[in-house]
């Protein structure tokens, strides 16, 4: 049997339960690149016919954590920004998506970019609480995400990369496409 949406969610799940901090996001990440693995799945899940958006696919009653998948079908991205005190672990799928990894430096209010790098197909990256990051993501990229919380109830952080303003925010992520 194919590792799946399910047999993921469970690994999550008991990541979440029992292992602590970076050890449950690494699990998590690493479970993520085997599910990226299932052609099957991204087909079924993330292919050319699925609705465009971000879409909510499971939210753990349990422990918290968000399944969502990400269908995009033009080129975009999202400017530098945090989930507040929650984390991420971005999985693509299809397309590859370039993650920049940024310091903030308060007293200066100062961006400064700290690492840059490809996601590629069955790669998948971890952003710790507060980690602020920006992506960019090809025309028809797909990837998965996995959030600590619905990160609807956390105050994140949004950075103009240009003037570093920085701003906060509750609601329809950070610069992505609305929910659908």
């Amino acid at each position: 049997m194919a590792y799946g949406k399910d047999e993921f969610i469970v690994d999550c799940r008991t990541a979440m339960k029992t292992l602590e901090g970076d050890r449950a996001r690494k699990s998590i990440c690493t479970s993520m690149e085997k599910l990226l693995r299932n052609t099957m799945f991204i087909a079924e899940n993330l292919g050319p016919d699925k609705e465009e958006g971000r879409h909510t696919v499971y939210r753990c009653e349990e422990t918290g954590f968000n399944l969502l998948f990400h269908i995009f079908d033009s080129a975009n991205g999202a400017p530098p920004h945090d989930h507040g005190s929650s984390w991420a672990v971005y999985g693509q799928a299809v397309g590859h998506t370039d993650m920049t990894e940024w310091e903030y430096d308060e007293k200066d209010n100062n961006l400064v970019i700290s690492k840059e790098y490809r996601l590629k197909p069955g790669k998948a990256g971890i952003f710790p609480p507060n980690a602020i990051h920006s992506i960019q993501y090809t025309a028809g990229a797909r990837f998965v995400r996995v959030t600590g919380v619905d990160l609807e109830t956390v105050t994140r952080r949004v950075f103009d990369s240009t003037t570093h303003e920085m701003r906060t925010q509750n609601s329809n992520g950070a610069g992505f496409t609305a929910e659908r």
